[in-house]
Parts: structure tokens; sequence; C-alpha cells
């Protein structure tokens, strides 16, 4: 039941088109779809860019340590 109201609500009036239009999703509404459906790829991408931050940090304090010799 609650299925079937959230459904008529997301019809809407097209003025221009002159008849009924279901509502289109958002951007971020796909992008969660998405991440939701492909857990192992996204976290297999946030974790590699996490490593990648880190990386470039402890690279950047091994310079700083090494200028101060």
């Amino acid at each position: 039941m609650e299925c079937a109201k959230d459904e008529i609500f997301q019809i809407r009036y097209n003025t221009k088109l002159n008849r009924l239009q279901m509502r289109g999703e958002n951007w971020t509404t796909r992008l969660f779809q998405k991440v939701k459906k492909h857990k192992l790829i996204t976290t297999t991408i946030i974790a590699v860019f996490t490593f990648a931050i880190a990386n470039m940090i402890m690279i950047y304090s091994f310079m700083k340590i090494l200028q101060n010799i």
C-alpha cells in the first residue's frame, strides 16, 4: 500500500505537453541507487582514494623531516 502511495505522488501534470508525467529522478538519487547496487566497487574506490591521500600526506611529511636534517 505504501508503494502505491509513493508512486501516485510522483505523478505531475506537464502543461507544455498537456499530459501527466512521472517526475524525473535527481542525479543524487541515481547516484545513491548505484552506490547501493554496487557496494564492492564503491568500497574499493573509496579505499583507493583514502590510501592515495594518506600516501601523499606521508610523503610530504617525510620530505619535511628530510629538510630539517
